[in-house]
């Protein structure tokens, strides 16, 4: 198994694999149904296939009708007489035995999108290493076991029964019975892999070249569009998948990893797919709003008002540039892909000003001499705003920007007609709205 750092703020995520985990002990006795799994447990259905309880298969005192049912009877009485209500009409199970982790801690949490984490139960594995968890879902969460020495992410639905077998000393190898959707979420973090491979041996390429600098920089220029290649390739990827698995709930998950500002008219079909579905689970919430809120700056959309400063203390309204046609830049002195476009935009402000073109580069520096020195440097003769608020700033909250470069590119009216658009595309996109 392998390990990615995701895009989730909370998240170090573990790769997933089913495994061919065998119910090699299934009788039905009393009603009841029985599965052994390998990591020895026993879990016990009633007819409908609810899960009753799981316990160690070596705990069960004998074979047949009677063990089941006193073994079904005692946890019942347990529960009540900890006041906790029995599983009901969506219970769960997940459980199995931690390889040499005997008396460690397990935390069982649910997952949300964001930095949320919610841990729902701790146990300590007992003299063999197992644990267990019984709960109760209305539908399809994602949830993580925090080892002691890793974390397993994993996807839980009602009547779910899942079962781990892990080694303590390599968590990111292990087995697990019960969780079909463990292998598409495996899927899309093969696809994040990938592209973060592909970057990876860009920048090890400019690391090496540092003595020479005219390779340095023939590389330094090259690193834009090879970025932007890799992420064009993840993008389609991605959609091709969440599209190949339908309306899994790991459609959602993958979700998260689609620009909003790229990928809004997708992202605006998948939330329709979806609705009548997940409507009440958290990813799918995440999605709703996230479409709800990029709407208002999509193209066909009026751009709405940014009121900031320049340097030297100037007040600006975007409105007051209305009949020009206006890029809007978002930027940060700190980003090289946000000032690796500068020298292009000057050019282009050189042919087209006289011709009613502006140019607002809005930062989200915090430092104003690194915002002002940056200007300098960069030789952004055209209207500079910033609220030096980083992406707190008023503009970056209305425009929703939360990494950059980004940009909108405004027509006469004020209407903006393209997003996120650079170079060659840009120069031809301006002689159609420059006349």
């Amino acid at each position: 198994m392998r390990s990615i750092a995701l895009v989730f703020a909370v998240y170090a995520t573990l790769f997933f694999s089913c495994s061919s985990n065998r119910k090699d002990a299934k009788t039905n006795t009393a009603g009841y149904d029985t599965v052994r799994t390998d990591s020895g447990v026993t879990i016990i259905k009633d007819q409908a296939g609810k899960v009753v309880i799981a316990v160690p298969t070596s705990s069960l005192p004998a074979t047949g009708k009677n063990a089941v049912q006193n073994t079904v009877s005692a946890t019942k009485d347990s529960a009540k007489s900890a006041g906790q209500a029995p599983a009901q009409e969506y219970p769960y199970y997940i459980g199995g035995v931690l390889i040499h982790g005997e008396g460690g801690n397990i935390t069982l949490d649910e997952l949300e999108p964001g930095t949320n984490i919610k841990p729902l139960f701790v146990q300590a594995c007992n003299s063999e290493g197992r644990f267990g968890f019984n709960g109760q879902c209305s539908g399809p969460v994602l949830m993580q076991l925090r080892l002691p020495n890793g974390n397993i992410q994993f996807i839980v639905r009602p009547k779910d029964t899942i079962d781990f077998t892990i080694v303590l000393e390599n968590p990111k190898d292990y087995k697990v019975y019960g969780s079909p959707e463990s292998l598409q979420l495996e899927e899309v973090f093969n696809i994040l892999n990938d592209a973060n491979a592909k970057k990876m041996i860009i920048e090890d390429k400019l690391k090496t070249a540092k003595n020479d600098m005219p390779l340095y920089t023939h590389l330094l220029e090259k690193r834009v569009e090879q970025y932007k290649q890799i992420n064009i390739d993840k993008r389609a990827a991605l959609m091709k998948y969440i599209n190949n698995i339908d309306t899994s709930y790991v459609t959602l998950l993958a979700a998260v990893y689609l620009d909003p500002i790229d990928n809004f008219e997708f992202l605006k079909g998948l939330d329709r797919k979806m609705e009548h579905r997940y409507a009440n689970t958290p990813f799918y919430k995440s999605l709703h709003e996230k479409v709800a809120t990029y709407e208002v700056v999509e193209p066909g959309k009026f751009a709405p008002e940014i009121i900031s400063q320049t340097p030297d203390g100037q007040t600006i309204k975007l409105s007051s540039l209305k009949g020009k046609v206006v890029y809007l830049n978002f930027w940060a002195q700190y980003s090289t892909a946000s000032r690796d476009e500068n020298p292009h935009l000057e050019k282009l402000y050189k042919k087209y000003k006289s011709k009613g073109f502006e140019i607002v580069s809005y930062s989200v520096d915090k430092k104003r001499e690194d915002w002002v020195t940056a200007i300098k440097n960069d030789h952004m003769n055209w209207i500079n705003l910033s609220d030096l608020l980083g992406y707190g700033s008023a503009g970056a909250q209305t425009y929703v920007i939360s990494d950059v470069p980004v940009s909108f590119l405004i027509d006469k009216t004020g209407r903006i007609v393209a997003k996120n658009i650079y170079g060659k595309e840009l120069d031809k996109k301006l002689e159609q709205l420059i006349h």
